[in-house]
Parts: structure tokens; sequence; C-alpha cells
């Protein structure tokens, strides 16, 4: 008997966010006739595309152990970076799009190999790295803000692929590529052993440094993804953009089962708290909820959920 309802227990814990997601639905359907609506959902989706990708960086870093408060900052310096190759220095797309993507991993490196160095804990590292990317942001665009993409750079943050949109496909692809490295590679089994016990994965021969290392720069490779998703569906690029991001993201990897202590966690619950994040953010507006009780109900569902 007492077997049969720990797995009752089990059961309910590994879905009760699902359970959540599934309450939020109802409630806001029968708040607004138009919430549940195809064109709603699927832009409750695509909304929250870029978080989602950063939400499963964050969420690397967490399931190792560590915690990255840079994450938003990291998306505002690739955001200028991509910016300013495109308008400032007219390098191709695809160009553009590689710098980008090896400088979201230089930052990842930077913040992996602050946290290794210093000893503490990488939340004390990021902290100071995510001082030091908003001043590098701020230093890059001068303040300033840059428009008139291309079409084809604003295809990737506004265009569809038959009835999907491409950030929506984008966030799916990383989720699933993601999930595989972690639960079928050997990296996926030394993150968890190193957030779960490192001592022990110390002992069965992991280098746990290396690990968290690759952990970060895996982190920034899909910040750098975020940022160009988020300048390319808003149409502008500024230091500001991605500024506080990384709460909502954390706030999505806790939702979804990340321990803070790490060692547990899926990128399917990842998945399902950025979906109720959305959800809580599109259904308030849709009922006409001012955006400070938002962040209220945000604040009370994190603690909660702790």
């Amino acid at each position: 008997m007492s077997a049969r309802r720990n797995r009752i227990q089990a059961k309910l814990k590994d879905n009760l966010m699902l359970l959540i997601l599934a309450m939020l639905l109802l409630v806001f359907g029968i708040m607004s006739p138009n919430f549940l609506t195809i064109k709603n959902l699927m832009n409750i989706c695509t909304q929250n595309a870029y978080l989602l990708v950063t939400a499963i960086g964050a969420g690397l870093v967490m399931i190792s152990g560590g915690l990255d408060l840079s994450s938003g900052q990291c998306l505002s310096v690739v955001g200028v970076c991509v910016a300013a190759f495109l308008q400032w220095a007219h390098f191709p797309i695809w160009m553009a799009l590689l710098l980008g993507l090896l400088i979201g991993v230089a930052l990842g490196f930077i913040n992996g190999m602050a946290a290794n160095l210093m000893q503490v804990h990488s939340m004390i590292a990021t902290l100071a790295t995510m001082t030091m990317f908003k001043g590098i942001s701020y230093t890059i665009s001068g303040s300033k803000s840059f428009f008139n993409f291309t079409q084809s750079y604003m295809d990737i943050g506004q265009g569809y692929i038959g009835m999907i949109s491409v950030p929506v496909v984008i966030a799916a692809v990383v989720a699933i590529l993601i999930h595989l490295v972690l639960e079928m590679t050997c990296f996926g089994r030394f993150l968890y052993a190193v957030g779960g016990n490192q001592e022990a994965a110390r002992l069965s021969g992991v280098k746990i440094r290396r690990v968290k290392l690759q952990a970060f720069v895996m982190a920034g490779a899909l910040y750098a993804v975020a940022a160009v998703i988020l300048t390319a569906r808003g149409g502008t690029a500024n230091s500001a953009i991605g500024a506080g991001t990384e709460f909502d993201a954390i706030t999505a990897c806790v939702l979804g089962g990340i321990s803070f202590n790490g060692g547990e966690g899926r990128i399917k619950g990842i998945v399902t708290g950025c979906l109720i994040l959305g959800v809580l953010s599109n259904g308030m507006q849709l009922a006409g909820l001012g955006i400070y009780i938002q962040y209220i109900i945000k604040g009370i569902i994190m603690m909660l959920s702790i």
C-alpha cells in the first residue's frame, strides 16, 4: 500500500505543472472568449520562443549545480553585436549570425572560467559578469537602437513555415536536441552527476570543472540563438533588450522542476514552465490585469513552486 501511495505521489509530482497549465488554460478560456483560439495560442508560443531557448541554457547551468544571472545581458550583447555587424559592417546575414553565435560561446566561456577560477558559487560570479556584459553592450551600441533590418533577417523572428512560426520551429529544434544530449550522451550523464553529488562525481573520475565550463558554453550558444529570435521578432536591437530575461528564465526552470541544488530536471519541464509563464501573461492581459499585478502574481507563483 505504501509503495503504491509513493508511486501515485511521484506521478502527481511529475505532472503537477501540466495540471496547473491545464487549469490556467481552462480558467482564462472561461474569462476571455478569445483566449483559446488557435491564433492566440500560437501567439503565446511565438512570443515565448526566445524565453524557452534562454531557459534551456539557464537550465543546463542549474542542472550542473550552478546559477546564471547574466543570461539577459548576454542576449543584450549578442543582439547589439549582430545588429552592428549587419548595419555598420554590412556583413552578410550568415556571417553576422555565425559571429553572434561565437560571441555567445565566448560569453559563456567567460562565465564558466569566472566561476571556476573564483571558486565561488556561480551566482556570485555571473552577478559580476552580468554587470560587465551590460557595460560592454552599452559601449558597443552607444545607447542607440538599431532599426530597419532586412526582411530576410526579420523572417527569423516573424516568418512562418506552413502554419507554424519560425521562432517556434527553432525553439522546438533546440528543445529536442538538448533533450537528446541530456538523455543519450556521456555529457548529459556527467552533468546530472556533477549537479547531484559533486564529490561522488569527482571520485568517479568526472572532470567537474570541465563539465561546468561546458554547461556555461552551451548556455552561451543558446543565449545567442535567443538574442537573434528576440531582435528579429521585434525588428529592433538595443542594449535594453534582454535585460531581466534571466529572472523569467530561472522562474521557468524552477516551475519545470529544475532544482536549485542541481542534478534534477528535464527539458519537458522547462517547456511546461515557459508555457505557464506565457499563458499567465497573455491571459492576464486579455483579462485586463495591469502589468504590475502580473509581476505580483508571477512572484507568488515562483515562491509557491520553490
